[in-house]
């Protein structure tokens, strides 16, 4: 290949939040042309004039406090519609690898709460997507503890907030009919500490389990906790 073509081949650089969280490689070397433009056609965050291209030209119109945060702000986006669902996953994906990275664990607990709200949307259309939604709450279940550390000691006034990942776990489990489990996670949920309705959904399945018919198992098939 010739200098001038190289030239012309060459990415541009990035600007805007990806360039500012050192994506701009990743960007380019993720999504083709038509992809990349698909997503900043969609991304249009609210109070960015229209035309805007905060993604890679125009900074100061997001908040976004580290890459996790920001990726899992635009997969956010893309989830709203199936034909994006993929490139939301790619991007999530990302945001997992660079909290990671950087021991982000807030950035971490924001992604996984973006991963059960996109596979949610899409159970009952998508095959898998409620063992996956499952394994997401799962992942964000195994950091509440530390998140929970984090939230106090940054806003010791405020009580902790609902925890999607207890939440959808435990909605999961108990639309399977296990019941037993499903208590299970609400009991933890409520012992740490986090926001939510536990008391009345702990007695609620109760109940359901005291009309369970003698002989049957309370779950009514193969455990799906992993």
């Amino acid at each position: 290949m010739g200098i001038f073509a190289q030239l012309l081949n060459k990415p541009v650089a990035v600007e805007g939040e990806l360039g500012y969280f050192g994506l701009g490689r990743w960007w380019f070397s993720a999504f083709s042309k038509v992809e990349r433009e698909h997503i900043e056609e969609v991304f249009q965050p609210e109070g960015a004039p229209a035309g805007s291209r905060p993604l890679t030209k125009d900074r100061g119109y997001l908040s976004a406090s580290s890459a996790a945060s920001l990726l899992s702000g635009l997969a956010a986006s893309l989830g709203r519609q199936i034909e994006d669902r993929q490139l939301a996953l790619r991007i999530l994906a990302k945001a997992e690898e660079r909290a990671r990275a950087e021991d982000d664990v807030l950035g971490l607990y924001v992604t996984y709460q973006e991963m059960i709200r996109l596979h949610c949307r899409w159970i009952g259309k998508v095959a898998d997507a409620r063992d996956l939604a499952f394994a997401a709450c799962h992942r964000q279940i195994a950091l509440a503890p530390a998140v929970a550390q984090r939230l106090r000691e940054r806003y010791p006034a405020k009580s902790l907030p609902i925890h999607l990942g207890y939440q959808q776990a435990a909605g999961i489990l108990e639309k399977q009919g296990h019941y037993s489990r499903a208590i299970a996670i609400c009991k933890q949920a409520q012992a740490e500490g986090w926001s939510g309705n536990w008391t009345w959904r702990i007695g609620r399945m109760a109940k359901k389990m005291s009309h369970v018919p003698r002989g049957i198992s309370a779950s009514g098939m193969t455990p799906i906790w992993r």
